[in-house]
């Protein structure tokens, strides 16, 4: 089996997590691509092509003529930047590690709602600003109050367990579990609302002005999925109207935001810059996982033929 990294040369990747990649009989090769050409050059002889991150040179057009290709890979979780409806079409396995980043999300998730509800930036920029008797503006309350998670996979469910001791009540929507409640429901419940679904064409926009809406006034919005899940123009102005009380994003539809983005005049958003994934454990676990899925892919073929 061979398998091509596209998205970078031998030293993009720690040399201990290819090791065992090519210890496991797999023929590796490694090159940063930029275009659809220098992809299809590469990868013509392809069992397997892996990526980190998005890589334009990877189309639907390419994926067609790479006669080899048994499957696609991106090392993480997202794979809205790949030609998966293509790939379905040819029989190309697509796959991903979102065991690899879960927790780490998860925590990042928490984070930002546990920030949020207490004020923490606030807080933290009015001490600095020499401002100790700040009025208490204190609106909200963590331990038994409603949390509604949209998307209920993996990082969704370890957000759950995390919020557990808290003893929230915890709500959930997701269209491929059979028991997941009503979204409009679960947007008029929740106190909290946390984004855990993929990005794609049914999601995309997915909380729109007529849903910001029927979320309560005093609610507090959490997104660490994709930034497009959320239609940003209509949480501008929900923020802006009082729709909802609060929103903490680590994901924007353009990023990094033009520098005069109208979030940043909104004092009650917190924005961090897509790093939910990052840790001190985020190369062992990122890689690791990397490596047993190619490996894993390789094996499974091989079982196929047999």
């Amino acid at each position: 089996m061979k398998t091509v990294l596209i998205t970078g040369d031998e030293n993009a990747v720690p040399a201990q997590y290819l090791n065992p990649i090519r210890e496991a009989g797999i023929e590796l090769a490694c090159r940063k691509c930029h275009s659809p050409e220098e992809v299809e050059a590469f990868a013509k002889d392809a069992d397997l092509v892996w990526m980190f991150g998005a890589n334009p040179g990877l189309t639907g057009e390419v994926l067609r003529r790479l006669p080899k290709c048994k499957g696609i890979f991106r090392s993480g979780s997202g794979v809205d930047t790949l030609p998966c409806a293509e790939a379905k079409e040819l029989g190309i396995e697509v796959l991903n590690t979102p065991e690899s980043i879960a927790e780490s999300v998860a925590e990042h998730a928490v984070t930002l709602l546990f920030a949020l509800i207490r004020r923490v930036v606030h807080y933290d920029k009015g001490v600095r600003a020499g401002d100790w008797e700040l009025p208490n503006g204190m609106n909200w309350h963590i331990s038994g109050r409603t949390l509604g998670l949209v998307g209920y996979g993996r990082i969704a469910r370890l957000v759950e367990q995390m919020v557990s001791g808290f003893r929230m009540k915890v709500l959930h929507y997701d269209p491929f579990v059979p028991d997941s409640m009503d979204l409009d429901e679960l947007l008029k419940e929740a106190d909290y609302v946390s984004l855990h679904c993929p990005l794609t064409d049914d999601t995309r926009g997915l909380i729109d002005a007529r849903r910001l809406a029927l979320m309560k006034p005093n609610a507090l919005l959490v997104n660490t999925s994709r930034g497009p899940v959320v239609d940003e123009p209509a949480l501008v102005d929900a923020l802006k109207n009082g729709t909802i009380a609060g929103a903490a994003l680590d994901v924007l539809c353009e990023e990094p935001p033009p520098k005069d983005h109208p979030l940043f005049a909104l004092d009650n958003v917190i924005l961090t810059p897509h790093i939910a994934a990052f840790s001190a454990d985020f190369e062992k676990n990122f890689w690791t996982c990397s490596a047993q899925k190619i490996i894993a892919a390789k094996e499974r073929w091989k079982s196929q033929r047999s």
